[in-house]
């Protein structure tokens, strides 16, 4: 094979159309062909293309395979009813890419649930894999730092099998921002009450001041409520924490 020809297989290859019975949204498609051109990228710098070019549709595909792998890893391992048996074997073994006539890249799925893929399948997972599996500026190292600003995710080991170790990351992750909302919404509920007691106090107040009352009487009123109102908050608090470690 001359270089024009393995260009133009190249091309041809950058260039195919990506088939699915899952139905992907239109954005979804988009995803799956960029990712398509960044593995095509990848192939090429194996070796074994280098020597032979008609292997890039082989060598392409494999790479396809292992992040579509990855993806459905790491959506099974952040979903609370994901079942044992989705591990990477379960993947490996269900993914299948052919490629078709009329240069279409046929994506099949075999037993997995397709509603599961959709949920794998978005541009976010796509640029974090193509940062992962970068020879030059990515690795797992680059991936933490770019998601997490620097910051690292605690209690992460890297290390490991690339699938497992792309997929544990996203759970760390997760579990990560999930708690930030979580501590985002108390905080939010919290001050919601505090705005709604402070109003009506506010209101108590002037009621009590126009019906004759001592204003001091009723700043040590107020505040009397107050840490009481505070001393049942935090034993209820104490409460739900020590059931929690039952």
């Amino acid at each position: 094979m001359n270089e024009d020809d393995a260009q133009n297989l190249v091309n041809l290859i950058l260039h195919c159309t990506i088939s699915s019975q899952v139905p992907f949204s239109e954005e979804q498609m988009s995803a799956l062909q960029n990712l398509n051109e960044y593995c095509v990228y990848i192939a090429l710098q194996n070796p074994e293309v280098a020597k032979v070019p008609l292997k890039i549709i082989y060598k392409s595909n494999e790479e396809f395979k292992m992040a579509l792998v990855a993806f459905c890893l790491a959506q099974s391992l952040t979903n609370p009813r994901r079942k044992k048996v989705e591990d990477k074997d379960y993947f490996e073994k269900n993914i299948t890419i052919y490629q078709q006539q009329n240069n279409v890249k046929e994506i099949s799925f075999g037993e997995i649930d397709p509603q599961t893929i959709i949920e794998a399948i978005n541009w976010e997972i796509v640029e974090d894999w193509k940062l992962y599996r970068d020879n030059e500026r990515g690795g797992i190292r680059a991936l933490v730092d770019e998601k997490t600003n620097m910051l690292g995710l605690d209690n992460y080991k890297r290390g490991g099998n690339p699938l497992y170790e792309f997929a544990r990351f996203h759970r760390k992750f997760v579990e990560k921002e999930n708690r930030i909302a979580q501590k985002n919404k108390q905080e939010a509920q919290n001050a919601f009450r505090s705005a709604v007691i402070s109003s009506v106090a506010s209101e108590v107040a002037k009621q009590q001041i126009a019906a004759g009352k001592n204003p001091m009487d009723i700043i040590n009123s107020l505040l009397s409520e107050e840490d009481n109102l505070q001393v049942d908050t935090g034993s209820s608090k104490k409460q739900i924490e020590d059931k929690s470690k039952k």
